[in-house]
């Protein structure tokens, strides 16, 4: 096979495959699909209030599950959607009429979320609301990606369940609700960043969705006014671009932050390991001058300048050159610090005790089976006075406990080695006598008896 015939083949069975042709629905029902969403009043806008409700108290109990239902009730797709049909079909009318549903329903629920967290008791920012104020360049690929799915499931003949799972994954409700909370408390990194977010998803979402109504060559509405079109469409470029330039900034200090911190961590694990001190704690400062201070407190010997100076002097080989080390040593710890560091000693002597029960567990079987071996050893002593009575031919004996193991077998078998010396050889029915003796007053099952005539 030649490759073009190869990349023939290839490319009709990508096709056959790929081809959306036979599931795309009738143009008008994807139309009216997407433009019946659009409208926010009535029963839709208290959908919306109450999906706020719910959202807002899944973010102020820090509850996933509550939030994920909060999504899913939500309508805010519709407008969003509805924008990016207007500008596919060149539609000024609808994306007026969208845009302005989206405004309405983004001012109810950031009301509704202000109000209630002004009223909520708990105002403690938790991790699913700090999650939702640093949108980066992953939160854009997510709410495109996100919006393509929910674009062909919307025109499919067979719109399946794929729209709950763009709900759940482009995420419109909770930064909505992260800015009304932002809003509530006054802290304004926390309303910017949110609403940043939410500006990716619709702004995005609105972009896949374009780009799927033109996949699938939905008719353009003839406009009287040409200029006008190419004004939205560029208006429409420029929106896509401006509102993901920031979060690649973002992203690029994330990683650069993580990368950071991974660098301390290796430079502290690998240049701190003292025998008789212990690194308390570490952290990064920034200085005046936008460069950061690694400061790092240790407790207990103190570590000479000169050891902490040739240290220091590693610190570019960690990828740290632009970073100035300071070390407290033996330091006082201030409250906050001290409820983390008690907690740290908690761990450490959790830790500590589950070592120690280990290690007890070990000496008790030691000493049971050092306990064993001293049984052993002073076993012939207990024996000799009766051996003495029934056995007077035995003048010395000898007592171990030792395993047996037979060849081609993995099997120790414990057995009790008795080595008899006598004056006067024993028969084999005083063997026997003799073996049943000391299986009874030693209780082992299994008796070696081996006897040597003492000679004269």
């Amino acid at each position: 096979m030649t490759f073009q015939e190869f990349k023939k083949r290839a490319f009709a069975i990508g096709k056959r495959y790929m081809n959306l042709k036979r599931d795309i629905d009738n143009k008008n029902l994807i139309y009216d699909s997407i433009v019946g969403s659009i409208e926010f009043k009535g029963t839709n806008l208290w959908i919306l209030v109450f999906a706020t409700f719910v959202a807002s108290l899944g973010l102020n109990m820090n509850s996933v599950a509550v939030i994920i239902g909060a999504m899913l009730i939500s309508p805010l797709m519709g407008p969003i959607q509805g924008i990016g049909l207007g500008v596919g079909i060149s539609s000024p009318d609808l994306i007026y009429r969208s845009f302005k549903n989206l405004a309405v329903a983004t001012v109810f629920s950031m009301l509704t979320s202000c109000l209630y967290f002004l009223i909520s008791p708990i105002n403690e920012a938790r991790s699913e609301l700090l999650a939702r104020t640093t949108p980066t360049i992953y939160d854009v690929m997510i709410a495109f990606f996100g919006g393509m799915a929910g674009i062909i499931a919307t025109g499919s003949k067979e719109k399946g369940n794929v729209i709950p799972g763009v709900a759940i994954a482009t995420a419109l409700m909770p930064p909505l609700c992260t800015s009304g909370y932002g809003l509530a408390t006054g802290q304004w990194n926390f309303f910017f960043g949110a609403f940043y977010l939410y500006m990716i998803n619709c702004v995005y979402i609105g972009f896949a969705t374009w780009l799927g109504v033109r996949i699938f060559k939905m008719p353009k509405q003839v406009v009287a006014d040409e200029k006008k079109r190419k004004r939205i469409m560029q208006t429409v470029s420029t929106l896509v671009l401006v509102t993901a330039l920031p979060s690649f900034y973002i992203t690029y200090r994330i990683v650069e932050e993580n990368i950071q911190e991974a660098n301390v961590i290796r430079f502290v694990n690998n240049e701190f390991s003292f025998p008789q001190s212990m690194v308390m704690s570490k952290q990064i400062l920034d200085m005046p001058d936008n460069k950061k201070m690694l400061e790092i407190s240790l407790i207990g010997h103190t570590v000479p300048k000169d050891s902490l100076n040739i240290i220091s002097s590693k610190m570019p080989l960690y990828g740290l050159k632009d970073m100035t080390l300071r070390v407290v040593q033996n330091y006082a710890p201030t409250v906050n610090e001290q409820i983390v560091n008690t907690q740290l000693v908690q761990d450490m002597l959790k830790s500590t005790r589950a070592e120690i029960d280990t290690q007890n567990v070990v000496i008790n079987q030691l000493k049971a089976k050092l306990s064993t071996v001293n049984t052993t050893d002073s076993l012939g002593i207990k024996l000799t006075p009766e051996l003495n009575i029934f056995f007077p031919q035995i003048k010395e004996i000898g007592v171990s406990r030792t395993y047996v193991n037979s060849v081609g077998k993995k099997q120790l078998d414990p057995v009790l080695m008795i080595l008899a010396y006598v004056d006067k050889q024993l028969t084999p029915t005083e063997q026997e006598h003799l073996i049943e003796w000391l299986g009874g007053k030693t209780g082992s099952k299994n008796v070696k008896l081996y006897v040597e005539e003492i000679k004269k």
